[in-house]
């Protein structure tokens, strides 16, 4: 029982996410606050009113939010006009002012209201906020809606680019909430993370400095292992360089990650079938494919204005988002569908889903230069470079350009290349998705390695008449951590033995379990976590206030300062992680009671701990744009160019954000301290393992515990900033 509830965890967290959705559409009747007209004579609003009534089932569930700007808004859309904000009337935050039934997206924007009303109403300058005269207005027509603005200066930074003036606010979370949750995470950190501390039984393993660069403690000897198979067991004609392909040997598992922490899923015949039926994953790759030359399409011939064209919302707001999502609870079933990878396979092969060992590729060796992963993080700062500072998410024809210049990288690299090398080395998706998804609780692993070891075709690797070898140059009999696992599914078809399944499992499987560790992944999981609070912070008004502040006093130019504020803000988290480390493995070689290890190896190893916090933070973040945004998608597939078509009859629907604010809050402060406690068990394991006794141990965790419950703040932080939301246009 109690292995069971460690694995399906995950999936009781999801529809507890599910259940809190619901429920903030379906509160108890709220009382909708009657505001009081500002006294004449004072010449300021009256206070809130006592007055409450009930709302009329007459009432319009459209809010008349201000005019001149949101006057034409299609009847059921209803919109805050405190934070311009789309809301649900359902969410129950609402007040009367003059007659007029107004909608916000929580109590504190509807007691600002409430204070003074009349500055939230009337034609206001979409550029500058501020009340129009009638007299001296000029207007400006934008999607079929005519606009004032208070100066022709206005209207020509209005017509320029129309959409950055329908941003909206959306607040952080509340202040009190803030400092609770801050006192949380100090309560888990010095109390639960010492509970974990005592019941801890991990073996040390018997730790050495590296003998070179890429060998590490518990990995296997480059010159005489590849994959954890025996030397000679593979053909070397077939194999890439073993520094590159090293895997961690076969180990036993570790307590509280046991094979009895399993459930295979390919014990349903009706799992298996679709796992082994080739027709069925082209079916799948088909749908994704459609999809991925619609975003083309779209982005290339269809209206540019993002707000009526389906690329940006599909691509950066329900894949991008969804992504995390996916990730935490299917693994790399991205991979499984990845439309580049089906484009240029069947280019490649010509055939759809039969297996076929003819092909037109080159079958060259991937540069042993390149045997790493550092061209993937290159291209996921860059994609980051070019999304943030370019504003890409707006930009449809660039969304298209950038999606077409994945694909032609992987139809480049199908047929220059053996297998899948742009899988496994070069793709900023996979290797991103691939450091998140040793959290996953999906995973393909052999039943049996005794039956792997005494495998003589090793038709996982090499292939077989119905599969082919493991696109990823991985042996799946040794197979201990989801990396470099794309769960194409070829090992389970080739395997004579029916001896690999697919488990699910608890969360952070690979993480607490002395896995494989290498030098570039380690630096991408901390880039991973500067990017992902780089990317919230960028969303506030703070980052606008640094650039406006290098721009100006150094005279750089946007992007120069652009640039420069996110460099700096890149290292300096790894420059602190680096400082904390050097601090903590003083501190644990100082009383170790194994061999010591070297700094370097210390600073690999750890860096792996703080993948939940970035995780879980990325996830919080994304969350909010699928929730709030997503639903847009609606409207969008009856018109994805943007062309006046009713395809499927939704045009006209405008289904509001799915979540309220206040519910949001909750979920968001609850996966950062959930992506907090799992990085502290992770790291307190990674750190018995390496220095044995506890004392040890402990003594060594406080730094590394410093700087995780600072980055965990520095999370929770950026969710108590108002963020800009360019997208509410869409």
């Amino acid at each position: 029982m109690k292995s069971l509830l460690k694995i399906f965890l995950p999936y009781s967290f999801f529809f507890g996410l599910l259940i809190a959705v619901f429920a903030s559409h379906r509160r108890a009747d709220q009382p909708v606050v009657t505001v009081v007209a500002p006294s004449p004579t004072a010449g300021v609003a009256t206070p809130v009113s006592s007055a409450i009534t009930l709302p009329k089932k007459s009432d319009p569930h459209a809010s008349m939010a201000q005019a001149g700007e949101t006057k034409n808004r299609a009847p059921g859309r209803a919109t805050d006009p405190v934070c311009h904000m789309e809301v649900a009337p359902s969410w129950g935050f609402s007040a009367r002012y003059k007659g007029h039934l107004y909608h916000f997206c929580t109590t504190a924007c509807r007691d600002r209201f409430a204070t003074n009303p009349e500055a939230y109403l009337g034609a206001r300058c979409v550029v500058c906020r501020q009340r129009v005269d009638p007299q001296r207005a000029v207007t400006a027509t934008y999607m079929g809606n005519t606009y004032q603005l208070c100066s022709e200066e206005h209207r020509a930074q209005f017509k320029a680019d129309p959409a950055s003036y329908f941003m909206h606010t959306m607040w952080g979370i509340p202040p009190w909430m803030y400092y609770v949750s801050i006192g949380f995470v100090l309560l888990v950190s010095f109390g639960a993370f010492d509970l974990l501390d005592r019941r801890s039984d991990v073996p040390a393993v018997a730790t050495r400095k590296p003998s070179n660069r890429t060998r590490l403690p518990g990995t296997t000897p480059a010159a005489s292992q590849i994959d954890g198979t025996q030397p000679g067991t593979l053909p070397s004609s077939r194999l890439d360089d073993a520094s590159s392909h090293a895997q961690a040997t076969i180990t036993p598992d570790l307590p509280g990650t046991t094979q009895t922490d399993r459930l295979d899923l390919l014990q349903s015949r009706l799992v298996r079938w679709l796992v082994t039926s080739r027709r069925f994953r082209f079916a799948c790759q088909a749908i994704i494919v459609a999809l991925f030359f619609l975003v083309i399409a779209a982005g290339l011939f269809g209206n540019q204005n993002p707000a009526l064209n389906i690329a940006p919302l599909l691509t950066w707001t329900i894949w991008w988002g969804g992504l995390v999502v996916l990730i935490m609870f299917a693994g790399k079933a991205w991979c499984y569908v990845c439309p580049w990878d089906a484009v240029a396979g069947w280019m490649q092969r010509w055939h759809f889903w039969r297996k076929t060992d003819e092909g037109m590729g080159l079958d060259l060796k991937w540069p042993r230069a390149l045997r790493n992963i550092v061209l993937a993080t290159l291209l996921f700062v860059g994609l980051t470079w070019i999304e943030l500072g370019f504003g890409v998410t707006m930009k449809p024809r660039i969304t298209a350009y950038l999606a077409i210049a994945m694909l032609l990288m992987a139809i480049v690299s199908a047929f220059l290349f053996e297998r899948k090398g742009f899988c496994r080395y070069a793709c900023l998706v996979g290797r991103v998705s691939g450091l998140y998804a040793m959290f996953s609780g999906v995973e393909i692993r052999p039943k049996s390695q005794d039956v792997c070891r005494t495998c003589v075709g090793k038709e996982c690797y090499r292939g077989s008449q119905t599969a082919y070898g493991c696109p990823t140059f991985l042996f799946p009999g040794n197979l201990s951590e989801n990396t470099y696992c794309i769960q194409c599914t070829e090992c389970i078809q080739a395997c004579p033995q029916d001896n690999l399944a697919l488990n699910l499992r608890p969360w952070g499987a690979d993480l607490v379990s002395q896995h494989r560790v290498r030098t570039d992944e380690a630096y991408l999981a901390l880039l991973m976590l500067s990017i992902t609070g780089f990317h919230g912070l960028t969303m506030t008004p703070n980052w606008n206030k640094l650039i406006d502040w290098l721009d100006g006093s150094f005279s750089l130019g946007h992007v120069v300062a652009f640039s420069l504020g996110m460099s700096g803000l890149m290292l300096l988290p790894i420059l602190i992680y680096a400082a904390l480390v050097y601090i903590s493995y003083r501190l644990g070689n100082s009383g170790a009671t194994v061999e010591k290890m070297s700094y370097r190896g210390y600073f690999i190893r750890y860096a792996y701990a703080l993948l939940p916090i970035a995780l879980f933070y990325h996830l919080a973040h994304n969350l909010e744009h699928l929730l709030m945004e997503g639903p847009k998608i609606v409207t969008l597939i009856s018109d994805p160019f943007g062309w006046g078509w009713n395809l499927f009859g939704t045009l006209n629907w405008h289904v509001p954000p799915l979540v309220s604010l206040d519910v949001l809050w909750i979920l968001q402060v609850l996966l950062v301290l959930v992506g907090h406690v799992f990085s502290l068990h992770v790291a307190q394991r990674t750190s018995v393992r390496l220095f044995g006794g506890r004392r040890a141990a402990w003594r060594s965790q406080l730094p590394m515990l410093a700087g995780m419950i600072a980055f965990s703040v520095f999370s929770l932080w950026l969710l108590k900033q108002p963020m800009e939301m360019r997208t509410s246009a869409m």
